[in-house]
């Protein structure tokens, strides 16, 4: 997980935290759906897009819980 925020004074700042658990689980939840979609629709028109989509997905999540690691998931998993 990423470091706490923190606010002048040192404290961790709570709100920030929320916030960024907030965006990680819609992130999450963007990805499965995509997922879901991939499987359920395989043969569909939309297919790459939605790989594209559940890529871009990924790479933000990632880089929101670890700024500086990578995604430990080969590409296309």
């Amino acid at each position: 997980m990423a470091p706490a925020n923190t606010t002048t004074g040192g404290a961790p700042s709570l709100d920030a935290d929320a916030e960024l658990e907030r965006t990680l689980d819609s992130l999450q939840a963007r990805m499965e759906a995509v997922q879901f979609s991939l499987r359920a629709r395989w043969a569909s028109p939309r297919l790459e897009l939605w790989r594209c989509d559940l890529r871009e997905t990924r790479e933000t999540w990632f880089r929101l819980v670890d700024p500086a690691g990578q995604d430990p998931t080969p590409e296309g998993s």
